[in-house]
Order: C-alpha cells, then sequence, then structure tokens
C-alpha cells in the first residue's frame, strides 16, 4: 500500500501495528479470496491428473489440506492479531538472536522459491498462448518487474485484481467445471486418468498443504482483530475456491487437453479456447494480473524477513530492502528450471519449516504463557537462543524431510501419513517438553531465550514462575 511502502510496522523502532490501524474482516475476504484464486491451485489439479487421481481424489485431497491448514493457521493468526507483530519480529523475543536470524533466512528462502516458481509459471503461460518461448529470461524478468508493487505501494494491481481479476477467474474456473461436467462422460469424471507421475494420495494431501502454506501467518494477520475465530470465514471462503474449485479446475484442464499430451502451457491455452471463447489476450491479462497480485505476498514475506534483520541498519530503508529481494527473486527464478520436481519440493520445504517455527512460538504464547512480547526488543537486547525451541524444529524438520524424502540420497519418500501435520505436533509436543523439563533449572530464563529487557512474565503470571523471570509484583 502506497502509505506502507517506507513503514510498515516491520522493524523493532516501531513493530506492533496499533489498535485503530487494523481492518476489517471483510478485508481480509477479499484478501484471501484473491489469494486463492491463483495459478499455483490449477497446477496442483494439473499435477493430481498426472498422478493418476480421479476427479473426486482430486478435489478430496485439496479438501483435506485445507482442513489441516486451517487447524495451523487458525493459532498462527491470532498469533499475529495479539501481538501485533511480524513473524520475523516476534522470534526476536520468543527464539533469540539465532532463531530470529533462521528464521529470516527461511522467510526469504521459501518466499523466494514461490516467486521463482509462479513466474516461471506465467512465463510458461504467456509460450502456451502466445508462443513467445525464451520461458526462463521472461519469467527472470517478470520476476525483478514483480516487486513493483511492494517497492512503489501501487494499489492499482492490487485493487484491480481483487475486484475484477480475481472474481472474473472464479467465474471463469466454476464455468469450466460446470461445462466439463455436463459434456464429459459421467465415468471420465469418477475414473482414474493413467498416471504420468507418482503421487500417493497422502502426499498428495502434504502438497496442499505446501501449496496454501504461508508460514508467515502473523504477517498478515497482525491487522486483524484479536480473536481466535474471526479469521475463520476469509480462510472458509478462500478453501472452498482455492483448495476445491481451483484444483477441480486444473484437473479439468488436463483431462479436457487430453492427459499426457500437454504441459500446462498448452493446456491452459487449450482451455481458453475451451471455456473463455478463445480469448487469449484476456487469459493473458488474468493471468499476469493475478500472478503479480499474489506474489505481492510473497514479496512481503521476504521483505519482512529482510527488514527483520537490515531494518535496523542506520540509513537503511525499506525501498533498500525490496531492491535486495527482487535481485534474490531474480536468481532463484533462473535456476527454478534446473530444479528437478521444483513444485514439489517448494511445496514440502514449505509445509514443515516455517510452520514449525510458529507452533513453537504458538505453544510458547498459547500453552506456557510466561514471555512478554509486548514489545520488540532490539537485536541486543535480545537473547542468543531460545535452545529448547531451536531443538524441537530441527528435530521436527529433519523428521517431515525425511517424510518427504528431501534428504540428500532418498530415492522416495516413505509412507508416513500426512507428514506436515505430524511435523507440527512433532515440534509443539518436543518444545513443550524441554520447556518443561528445563523450567526449575537456575538458568531457565537465558536457555529459554528471554530478551534481557523483556524478562518480565506476561499479565497475570503466578509468583511461583518456573521460568526464572521476575513476578508481577517485582517489575
Amino acid at each position: 500500500m502506497a502509505d506502507t511502502a517506507d513503514h510498515d510496522y516491520s522493524t523493532g523502532a516501531a513493530g506492533i501495528v496499533p489498535a485503530d490501524e487494523r481492518r476489517s474482516r471483510y478485508h481480509f475476504v477479499a484478501l484471501w479470496v484473491t489469494l486463492a484464486a491463483g495459478f499455483t491451485y490449477l497446477f496442483l489439479g494439473f499435477q493430481y491428473h498426472d498422478a493418476g487421481y480421479s476427479l473426486p481424489q482430486a478435489i478430496a485431497a485439496g479438501a483435506i489440506g485445507a482442513v489441516a491448514y486451517f487447524l495451523y493457521a487458525l493459532p498462527a493468526a491470532y498469533l499475529g492479531s495479539t501481538t501485533g507483530q511480524t513473524h520475523a519480529l516476534l522470534t526476536r523475543s520468543i527464539l533469540g538472536k539465532v532463531g530470529s536470524a533462521l528464521v529470516s533466512l527461511l522467510l526469504v528462502g521459501v518466499a523466494a522459491g514461490w516467486t521463482a516458481f509462479a513466474f516461471n509459471l506465467l512465463a510458461t503461460l504467456f509460450d502456451g498462448l502466445y508462443g513467445w518461448g525464451h520461458v526462463v529470461v521472461v519469467s527472470v524478468v517478470l520476476a525483478v518487474l514483480g516487486i513493483a508493487n511492494n517497492l512503489f505501494g501501487f494499489k492499482g494491481i492490487a485493487a484491480f485484481a481483487r475486484w475484477v481479476a480475481a472474481p472474473l477467474m472464479i467465474v471463469w474456473v466454476l464455468y469450466l467445471v460446470v461445462k466439463g461436467i455436463g459434456t464429459m462422460p459421467d465415468d471420465a469424471l469418477s475414473a482414474q486418468p493413467k498416471p504420468t507421475a507418482e503421487l500417493p494420495f497422502l502426499t498428495g494431501v502434504g502438497v496442499a498443504i505446501g501449496s496454501v502454506m504461508w508460514g508467515n501467518e502473523p504477517d498478515t494477520w497482525r491487522y486483524g482483530r484479536p480473536k481466535f475465530l474471526w479469521p475463520a470465514p476469509a480462510f472458509g471462503i478462500a478453501f472452498a475456491v482455492g483448495l476445491v474449485l481451483f484444483v477441480a479446475g486444473g484437473w479439468m484442464m488436463a483431462q479436457l487437453s487430453g492427459a499426457g499430451q500437454y504441459d500446462f502451457g498448452p493446456a491452459f491455452h487449450y482451455t481458453v479456447e475451451y471455456s473463455l471463447f478463445g480469448a487469449l489476450w484476456l487469459g493473458g491479462i488474468v493471468a499476469t494480473v493475478l500472478i503479480v497480485a499474489i506474489n505481492d505476498g510473497n514479496y512481503y514475506e521476504m521483505i519482512n524477513g529482510g527488514q527483520n534483520v537490515l531494518g535496523a541498519v542506520p540509513g537503511w530503508k525499506r525501498w533498500h530492502t525490496c531492491l535486495l529481494m527482487a535481485v534474490i527473486a531474480a536468481v532463484f527464478t533462473w535456476q527454478f528450471p534446473d530444479v528437478q520436481d521444483g513444485f514439489y519440493k517448494v511445496a514440502s520445504w514449505s509445509s514443515i519449516a516455517l510452520p514449525s517455527m510458529t507452533v513453537v512460538m504458538c505453544v510458547d504464547q498459547f500453552l506456557l504463557r510466561r514471555r512478554r512480547v509486548d514489545e520488540v526488543p532490539t537485536w541486543r537486547e535480545s537473547a542468543l537462543a531460545n535452545w529448547p525451541g531451536l531443538v524441537a524444529v530441527v528435530l521436527a524438520v529433519a523428521f517431515g524431510a525425511w517424510g518427504l524424502g528431501l534428504l540428500p540420497g532418498q530415492d522416495a519418500a516413505p509412507s508416513a501419513g500426512i507428514v506436515p501435520v505430524e511435523t507440527w505436533l512433532l515440534a509443539g509436543l518436543i518444545y513443550a517438553a524441554l520447556a518443561a523439563a528445563v523450567a526449575g533449572t537456575p538458568n531457565a530464563a537465558a536457555v529459554l531465550g528471554f530478551s534481557r529487557r523483556l524478562r518480565q512474565p506476561t499479565e497475570g503470571a503466578r509468583s511461583d514462575d518456573r521460568f526464572g523471570t521476575r513476578t508481577a509484583g517485582e517489575r
């Protein structure tokens, strides 16, 4: 936004969104529906078809992924709305210097991976629609230009996406699905296509979770009302659009264009001919506006991560961080085509890395309830690390990487259930157990990473504070 191009409550100096800056629920419904009306979910449905899923199986995988994400997203959003802080700034109080630096690195890396996927996909769509070729070069140029909204605070593209492109895309995909169901034989909808890629069903659910996962939900919801169920309508409507309707639309694209005959670009061309009356120019405009607008969120994630580390540097401005992130995104975009199974790897890491950090912070704030986060400590005031929290994250993410087949040397993923959900639970349980184990030790506050300036308990803390902080009466 124009009024937040230079300042967005993303630095330690003024890092808490005040009450009078909070926004309406309608704002968040519109925002999340726009994020859901994206080509990532069409691509996900397309991948399900390639893996041999029937249409009901594809919809079921997306819907189960939505429920799993919802169970994570509600407390993650509440963490942001009750503290008013970005994901990265919260880590200074909860995870210490080491944890905060690691989270900032993950914020930049994961979001850059999604940016690289998105603009490679957009370049592929241009090639499919217009035969442009030069996919890598076009994708890099698009990635650099995509930072413009965050750099200059433009409202026009985001507003056009929200009020024109997203509704048009939703109507178009709905028409595609209805027309496809009406013209295809009934057995074609329930039959499993011949698979061209391997993706077990529960692994497919994990990919759905990774596709919808941001991991930095506090960044967005710090502008919301601090009520636990307040975000539920926005999430529910968005999931119905993205992980049900658009997954079905992507599956339909693959089925109608001929399974195994087309890749995503030519399939999109076919779909425009089939259900958008051959208006290739309109298909290109809608795709461009939506992908650019949705990737505002990825750049926003990268910028907030960078601001956490760089924002306090004398003379450093937010637009400096924007330019730096544009360069990083361009490098990732250039290298993305060389990454085998790039979409799967980005979605998989997205589903376990940052969410595990968020789960640890939620356990710290809502279960342990002994740490103040009503101010943002400086880097000097932050403790070195919350060692139990970091150990919990490392162990959980290592399990998740193994369960998803991401470790070097793994030929395939084991059958380990819905791995992202198991990873989050493991992170929370390990942290709770380790925190309880060190609670009675003399150096508990230091081991748990309590910042030097904020080593007082939250309001209502008991006088027998287990973490070595001062009681409310000693403040």
